[in-house]
């Protein structure tokens, strides 16, 4: 894949932030959440390896939202467990769980969870995927506890799932500011080209071979943690 510096990541991250910022989706406290993580990317200067983290205990904050449902509050929280690549390499990917929470302001009420993971050594699933549910509070009770279905998906990063957020939970801003953005549009395109290379190349491979060498698999059984090459 086309390599990414450190210095353009931490660049990327940390004016995505404050576009949301500006245009009143996330909270102020989003911007120490994320100063750490765009420290230590700036520090990697020009190499193409490089990782950062956004703590459980301090997330990018997007402002409340309400569940129409039953008129509860909550808000959207992004995190990144660890991320670390070396764009250089075919696959990137050395580290990656990035989580999305939605944390309502209830007490007592469970809050959705996703993360963009990578399969362990011997773990059963796709070798990139999405799982729902994970530890996210103090009284595990409330955490969902269901490991699969484990879902073949691209990795996304902070700042996809940002848009993802955007799109979901602030539509008309994301339609009316947000996603004709010049500058911030190609923020996100930084991200594609992490996020989306890999798979989609796995899947070209596939598409253009699926009546030959690939006629015996199915685009998943290769994807599978096992088989993945």
């Amino acid at each position: 894949m086309t390599a990414i510096s450190g210095r353009k990541m931490g660049k990327s991250l940390e004016a995505t932030v404050r576009r949301y910022y500006e245009l009143g989706v996330l909270e102020g406290e989003s911007f120490a959440a994320v100063s750490a993580a765009v420290t230590r990317l700036k520090m990697a200067k020009d190499r193409n390896s490089w990782d950062y983290s956004i703590s459980k205990g301090d997330p990018i904050k997007f402002k409340e939202c309400i569940d129409h449902r039953d008129n509860s509050t909550f808000n959207p929280l992004i995190m990144a467990e660890s991320i670390s690549v070396d764009t250089n390499a075919e696959f990137p990917y050395r580290e990656w769980v990035a989580v999305l929470v939605l944390e309502y302001r209830e007490r007592g009420k469970t809050s959705p969870r996703w993360h963009f993971d990578l399969g362990n050594a011997g773990q059963s699933g796709p070798r990139l995927h999405l799982q729902y549910g994970g530890h996210h509070h103090e009284e595990r009770i409330l955490d969902e506890t269901l490991k699969a279905p484990r879902w073949s998906n691209f990795p996304l990063d902070v700042i996809l799932l940002m848009e993802v957020v955007a799109a979901n939970f602030f539509e008309d801003v994301w339609k009316d500011r947000l996603r004709d953005d010049r500058s911030l549009r190609n923020y996100t395109k930084l991200s594609e080209r992490l996020c989306y290379a890999p798979l989609s190349q796995k899947l070209n491979s596939y598409l253009d071979d699926i009546a030959g060498v690939e006629a015996d698999n199915t685009f998943l059984s290769g994807c599978w943690n096992d088989r993945w090459a």
